[in-house]
């Protein structure tokens, strides 16, 4: 008998040493951070305008470039070799669609999962962004996820937002929120954060404020605390534009739960109907979503379904365009939108 509980209390140690190892720092202990603004060299410059007249803003969820099987079911580990020629695709999509801001989420800056390779670093210096904010939201030694087999663990982690400027970034503060109370300890212990990444953008002689955020997909409750958070934020200090993954969908939506891929639930949500209420107005309105939803959807990638991925905008500004991209690199659909912030120098059809 003691034999039998020596040997449980044996594994009992080693499995919450593992757990002291694979979660640290557990979680990152400020909540407030101020990361530097990181300056690349790209291998490719594009013509500044020192004034110009249009921005153009992208944001992206881009599940680190995995695609279909990023959030666990189907997953297999990939080689150097995918992630490299990903990361390619991805810098000749970004040329394509010649955006001056990129918010990206999901996108990892020293992980195992996607063979240590700094996705922001590369694509800003493969693609002419020479400013870079990387805002670190998950941070583990080891991510047991997915569960079985251990060969498909995600391993060390390192992940979170990045903001890829043409113009200069000013100001970077990065807050990270709180796990959900209504997980367990120990699964808390490997759970990323969710954040808000706000920097201060220098375009010519004007500047503008922008907040890069990803929000809690699983528990509503948490999610809706952190929409008040944001809309205090907006409130105290002046926010011009805020991008990023949502994990919401419009009031108006037809499908608010039971969708194909996963078991996502979105009834009785008031993450978005308390973001109309903030004052910000959203690139695609209501009324034009209404009329062909399936236009707008930026989620899954492969079969769209719903739409998860929002820029909002202060009112006095004056959207031009606002459109979905087409992707196969990420599970997530790219929205891009056109911002008029001056006298047209140029045929605002063309863009």
């Amino acid at each position: 008998m003691k034999l039998i509980l020596l040997s449980f209390l044996s594994v009992f140690f080693l499995f919450i040493l593992f757990l002291a190892w694979a979660g640290y720092p557990w979680s990152l202990r400020e909540k407030k951070l101020s990361p530097e603004i990181i300056h690349i060299e790209p291998k490719e410059m594009f013509d500044e305008d020192t004034d110009p007249s249009v921005i153009k803003i992208l944001t992206w969820n881009l599940g680190f470039l995995y695609g279909k099987g990023s959030e666990g079911p189907g997953y297999i580990t990939r080689d150097n070799e995918y992630f490299q020629s990903r990361l390619d695709q991805l810098v000749e999509e970004i040329k394509k669609w010649d955006p001056d801001v990129i918010c990206f989420q999901e996108i990892d800056f020293d992980s195992s999962r996607s063979q240590k390779i700094n996705q922001a670093r590369y694509v800003a210096e493969k693609a002419g962004y020479p400013y870079v904010a990387e805002a670190i939201s998950w941070d583990a030694n080891y991510i047991p996820f997915p569960y079985w087999p251990i060969t498909n663990n995600f391993g060390g982690m390192k992940s979170g937002g990045a903001i890829l400027s043409r113009y200069p970034l000013k100001g970077h503060e990065v807050t990270l929120l709180d796990k959900p109370a209504s997980h367990p300890w120990w699964y808390n212990v490997f759970y990323l954060h969710r954040y808000f990444q706000k920097v201060t953008l220098e375009v010519g002689t004007k500047t503008f404020s922008l907040v890069n955020l990803h929000l809690e997909a699983f528990d509503k409750k948490d999610r809706e605390k952190q929409i008040n958070e944001l809309i205090a934020l907006s409130q105290k200090e002046k926010i011009d534009f805020i991008a990023g993954d949502f994990n919401m969908v419009p009031t108006s939506a037809m499908n608010k739960s039971k969708f194909e891929e996963g078991d996502d639930n979105y009834e009785n949500d008031p993450s978005f109907e308390l973001m109309t209420k903030s004052g910000m107005l959203e690139v695609i309105p209501e009324e034009i979503y209404a009329q062909m939803e399936s236009h707008y959807f930026t989620f899954p990638s492969w079969r769209p379904d719903r739409r998860l991925d929002y820029i909002f905008y202060q009112a006095g500004h004056k959207m031009m365009k606002a459109e979905i991209l087409p992707s196969a690199l990420s599970d997530h659909l790219p929205l891009r939108t056109s911002f008029q912030i001056d006298s047209p120098k140029v045929n605002p059809y063309s863009l």
